[in-house]
């Protein structure tokens, strides 16, 4: 089982770096409001995080892999399996004769 990091969104090194630099722009135009960009900055920084995969962690991330890697691997085997499915009904088709219009039968 993993072990459950409570406070992981606090050791998220890109959003620590992109409020500070918020803190040092509003402290440089003398306008506070502009930390309120960094914190929206840090939160989707976070939410890279979670959409990236690193948040997981390193068992986390190696789940992932695995289940990209078994998600590649069933396209491919869709793909093949179309594949002969098309070709098994252009056989049958190419096998199966013209059919008899009524014209035809008619004539002598």
């Amino acid at each position: 089982m993993q072990q459950p990091r409570p406070f992981w969104f606090l050791l998220d090194i890109y959003g620590w770096i992109v409020f500070g630099m918020s803190i040092v722009t509003a402290y440089i135009v003398h306008q506070w409001w502009v930390v309120l960009l960094g914190i929206i900055g840090y939160l989707l920084a976070l939410l890279l995080d979670l959409v990236g995969g690193r948040a997981l962690g390193r068992t986390g991330a190696v789940r992932l892999a695995r289940a990209e890697q078994e998600n590649h691997e069933l396209k491919a085997e869709q793909a093949r399996l179309l594949g002969a499915i098309r070709e098994r009904d252009e056989k049958l088709s190419a096998n199966k004769p013209a059919p008899k219009s009524k014209l035809t039968e008619d004539l002598p």
